[in-house]
């Protein structure tokens, strides 16, 4: 048998927790040790894996190109393996299960996918809580939230679950008006974030770099944006996991080739204390959101 090469398991426990909190001092609380001694071990690592795990910036903290490869090995490993003294000790997937959802999220992406997952587990009782919300987004006794946007969830660990690439999708009826990218200031920019973040960076790259005169209506909930699109109220800035559906059916369109990765992505939110159920269901979502879309294809 091939010996492995696998760098101390207390170095990697404590790559894991500096990482999903990106500070060493949380990483530092949660092990029981110093600070001093989590850099240490950190340090220890990258000079045995010889690359970079982390971008220091004074006190803050960002992964590597490496560290984020890691740390998605280091978070399955250490789930798996915790999943199977888990079963081991007798725990099983059952009981009952609360899991927040985003309702785009859950209509286009989820509900066509769930039966996989309730298959597996006969035993679950599954609650489905569609809720937006950005803020204490495990109260009301979730075990488990899906949100979109940026990790910055104080009530549990965010884990990555996708980054997505946003481009402008429309009705098909629109699709002859909209010849130039600046020809979209002439049609209602359809809004996910009140300041218009996002378009303001598809449009720059776009080579418009001034929408202030273009008419903007913010949707806080995304299906309303998708809706919206669909009948042609205006153009929004969509991704192939909410839209994938609409743009096979031929509901939406795509009028430019032009994308951008968003600035907020999936995340999958976890409780310090996880149960077997929330745990198995992180891993499904997870494996999931790995399997390329039935619906997916490339940009044109």
């Amino acid at each position: 048998m091939q010996k492995r090469h696998l760098p101390p398991l207390n170095a990697l426990r404590t790559f894991e927790a500096a990482a999903r909190h990106l500070h060493m001092g949380r990483a530092a609380d949660e092990l029981g040790v110093t600070h001093g001694a989590v850099s240490k071990q950190i340090g220890h690592l990258e000079d045995q894996l010889g690359v970079a795990l982390f971008q220091r910036n004074g006190n803050r903290l960002a992964l590597t190109e490496q560290g984020i490869k890691l740390l998605r090995a280091a978070t399955h490993a250490f789930d798996q393996l915790g999943y199977a003294i888990a079963r081991l000790e007798g725990e099983s997937i059952a009981g009952e299960l609360r899991v927040s959802v985003p309702s785009a999220f859950a209509e286009k992406w989820l509900i066509p996918r769930l039966g996989k997952f309730t298959d597996s587990a006969p035993g679950l009782r599954l609650s489905l809580l569609s809720s937006n919300a950005g803020d204490d987004v495990l109260g009301n006794a979730v075990d488990l939230a899906v949100r979109f946007g940026e990790p910055h969830w104080q009530d549990g660990t965010a884990r990555l679950l996708s980054h997505v690439g946003s481009f402008p999708v429309c009705a098909p009826a629109l699709l002859a008006q909209l010849a130039e990218p600046a020809d979209l200031l002439g049609h209602t920019l359809l809004l996910d974030d009140p300041a218009g973040a996002n378009w303001r960076r598809w449009l720059e790259r776009a080579g418009v770099p001034d929408m202030s005169q273009a008419r903007t209506l913010y949707c806080q909930d995304f299906n309303l944006l998708l809706a919206g699109a669909r009948q042609g109220l205006g153009l929004c800035l969509a991704d192939q996991i909410t839209a994938g559906e609409d743009l096979a059916r031929g509901n939406l369109v795509r009028p430019f080739r032009q994308s951008i990765e968003h600035l907020g992505a999936y995340f999958v939110v976890l409780p310090h204390l996880v149960i077997p159920a929330a745990r198995a269901f992180a891993e499904w979502l997870e494996r999931e959101m790995g399997e390329p879309s039935p619906t997916e294809s490339a940009p044109f």
